[in-house]
């Protein structure tokens, strides 16, 4: 069996009995290289002066910096990733400098060829449609929605196919049905006289079909969230479900702990625009720089959205309910056999997953990817903070 994972931004090619193999995009290590390169020829511009001090301009004033060298490129992400038409063919999205790009990759030749290259719009899912030879992605819109739009292979914009007030998500092709997809949607409000959005309602499942525009709710309840979908060839249903998140203002007890947390929180803020002038005014923070660091003072929080849920990755050894998983219990695996509408609850801990062929579930905690053989767990691979996968045979 071969598979995708998508671990820590970094996607990972798996085959059975060989080691994982890391792909990596050229088009991205060539656009980092670059960036490097400038920022070497011109990093005399933003050097400090040793005389600054006696007066002279500095070259982060002569050139209009504010604060030195213009930041290094954050290391590219990759974002969603499926299998293509062919076999040994591939589709991902990549994030990169600002941007976004949709590649397709051939395994064999390890050949990139880009497809299209934009500005950093996000993009929540995609999926190939090997029997109308088109992509579907997710991407959302300036007004805080998303809708599906359609790609031919060569990623030529086709049209969109979903609208309404809604960020529709998770885009999944239905086995036997080459003009039906499904895919997860849930409904915006927004602030009656600003317009922003202000709250999400609960993910459902739709189910659209491209001939006749028919959009149906296949999976519904107002308890719970349903994600990621995928259809199975003998006409299952399969999601992650996960209790839906109440608003902050519905949450029982946030009064209270407002109210006891406001010192605190005042302290932090005041301590922090202190610090800031320290630094800027005084070059010294107010903070040292030797002993243990304060973790509720540290900016890097350790979060990563997943689903459209922020996780904090402190709370997979600190909290029971994540029980060193990625995900909380309460994110579980769901299957809905053909005529019935009652789930059945294959794994907890789910993270991601995808179905074989066969519909054997492939899923990851996190942490293991592992595939349902019966009730028995197969143990795939390993790797950090798995988000996705993706089977390829």
């Amino acid at each position: 069996m071969a598979l995708l994972s998508i671990a820590a931004g970094e996607l990972y090619y798996h085959r059975e009995g060989a080691a994982p193999l890391a792909i990596e995009s050229r088009f991205a290590r060539e656009l980092i290289e670059r960036d490097a390169a400038s920022r070497r020829n011109t990093s005399w511009k933003h050097a400090e002066r040793e005389d600054n001090s006696r007066g002279m301009i500095s070259g982060a004033q002569l050139w209009g910096q504010r604060g030195g060298a213009p930041g290094v490129l954050a290391p590219p992400r990759f974002l969603h990733a499926c299998a293509g038409g062919e076999p040994g063919v591939i589709y991902y999205l990549l994030s990169v400098a600002r941007s976004i790009g949709l590649f397709r990759y051939h395994l064999d030749e390890q050949r990139e060829v880009r497809l299209f290259h934009r500005s950093a719009t996000p993009v929540l899912g995609m999926t190939y449609d090997a029997d109308a030879r088109r992509l579907i992605l997710s991407n959302a819109q300036p007004d805080g929605s998303a809708h599906l739009d359609v790609y031919d292979e060569d990623g030529n914009h086709q049209g969109t196919v979903t609208g309404g007030d809604c960020m529709d998500g998770a885009p999944s092709r239905i086995w036997g049905l080459p003009n039906a997809l499904v895919y997860a949607s849930a409904g915006v409000a927004r602030h009656p006289q600003a317009g922003h959005v202000v709250a999400l309602g609960h993910s459902v499942i739709n189910r659209l079909n491209f001939v006749s525009g028919d959009i149906d709710t296949v999976l519904e309840d107002p308890a719970y969230d349903f994600v990621a979908p995928r259809a199975g060839r003998d006409g299952s249903l399969y999601a992650i479900r996960r209790p839906v998140e109440k608003p902050v203002h519905e949450q029982a007890g946030m009064a209270l702990k407002d109210t006891v947390l406001m010192p605190l929180r005042l302290g932090k803020a005041v301590f922090g625009y202190l610090n800031f002038f320290s630094q800027v005014y005084g070059k010294e923070p107010l903070r040292s720089a030797g002993g243990p660091r304060a973790p509720e003072l540290d900016q890097d929080l350790g979060q990563i959205w997943l689903h459209g849920r922020l996780i904090e990755l402190r709370k997979i050894k600190t909290d029971a309910q994540y029980a060193g998983n990625l995900v909380p219990g309460s994110w579980e695996l769901i299957q809905i056999p053909p005529h019935q509408r009652s789930p059945r609850v294959l794994a907890n801990h789910v993270a991601g997953f995808d179905l074989r062929a066969d519909g054997t579930p492939v899923f990851t905690n996190g942490y293991d990817v592992m595939a349902l053989d019966g009730d028995r767990r197969v143990k795939l691979a390993r790797r950090d903070l798995v988000e996705a996968v993706a089977v390829l045979d």
